[in-house]
C-alpha cells in the first residue's frame, strides 16, 4: 500500500516509536496521520509542526497542538523538556539549515527522551548509477525530490546528529531495489522483501538502502 506524502503514516517510524503514555513531536506532521497512528498506540499527547497549508488543515483535528509555518522561523508554544520523542520523517533534507533545526528543537527534549530521524540517502546504487552514466535527473519524490535542499549519507546523517550531541542508538535500512517501486508493478513490492531478507544486508547494506531510519538519544 501507498500514500501520498502528506498522508503517510509512517508504520516504520511507529515500529521505532514506543508510544504508549508519550509525549511526541512531530517534526514536519503533514495531515497528521503518522501523529494520529501514534495517538491510537497510545500517545499521551501530539503535537506537530508544519509549513505547508493544505495539509494543516487536517492535521489541526487530528493533533493536541499544531503550530503552521517554518520551523526556523515560526513562534513555538513549547516547553523546555516537554517532549518524549522528536520525530523528523523525511524532513531534515528538505531545510536549508538541518543543524540549526536540531538546535532549536532539541531544548524541547527531556534529558532522557529521543530523537528520530529518517532520510533518503544518495548513496543508492541506482542514484550512484545515474551518476556514473550522467543520467541524473530531478523527480517529484524520492531520493531525487526536486525540493531536496541537502543531501545525506549514512555517515554524514550520523555525523550530523553527533555534532548536535546525540548518540545513535539503533540505526534502521528501508531496502529497495528501485527508486520508485510502482514502476515495475507487483515485483516492486514483493522484490524488496527478498532482498531485505537476503542479500541486501550481508553484501550491500548501504547500496541498497534508499533511506535510513536513526534513534538517537544525549550523550551522557
Amino acid at each position: 500500500m501507498t500514500w501520498s506524502y502528506y498522508a503517510d503514516p509512517r508504520p516504520d517510524i511507529q515500529a521505532v516509536v514506543q508510544a504508549k503514555g508519550r509525549r511526541i513531536l512531530d517534526v514536519g506532521c503533514g495531515e497528521g496521520e503518522l501523529g494520529q497512528a501514534l495517538k491510537d498506540a497510545g500517545a499521551r499527547h501530539v503535537a506537530g509542526i508544519e509549513r505547508a497549508a493544505d495539509p494543516s488543515t487536517r492535521a489541526r483535528t487530528r493533533l493536541d497542538v499544531f503550530v503552521e509555518g517554518d520551523l526556523l522561523e515560526v513562534a513555538l508554544p513549547f516547553e523546555p523538556g516537554e517532549f518524549d520523542y522528536l520525530v523528523f520523517a523525511d524532513v531534515l533534507e528538505h531545510l536549508p539549515d538541518p543543524d540549526r533545526a536540531l538546535r532549536r528543537l532539541l531544548p524541547f527534549l527531556r534529558a532522557d527522551g529521543r530523537v528520530i530521524v529518517s532520510a533518503p540517502t544518495t548513496r543508492f546504487y541506482t542514484v550512484l548509477l545515474r551518476l556514473l552514466f550522467d543520467r541524473w535527473a530531478y523527480t517529484d519524490a524520492g531520493i531525487r525530490d526536486r525540493t531536496h535542499l541537502r543531501v545525506f549519507t549514512r555517515r554524514s546523517l550520523v555525523r550530523m546528529l553527533v555534532a548536535q550531541g546525540l548518540a545513535v542508538e539503533r540505526l534502521e535500512r528501508n531496502y529497495r531495489l528501485s527508486e520508485a517501486p510502482s514502476e515495475i508493478g507487483r515485483v516492486g513490492a514483493v522484490a524488496p522483501r527478498v532482498a531485505r531478507r537476503t542479500v541486501a544486508p550481508w553484501l550491500f547494506p548501504d547500496l541498497m538502502a534508499f533511506q535510513y531510519i536513526v534513534v538517537a538519544r544525549r550523550c551522557a
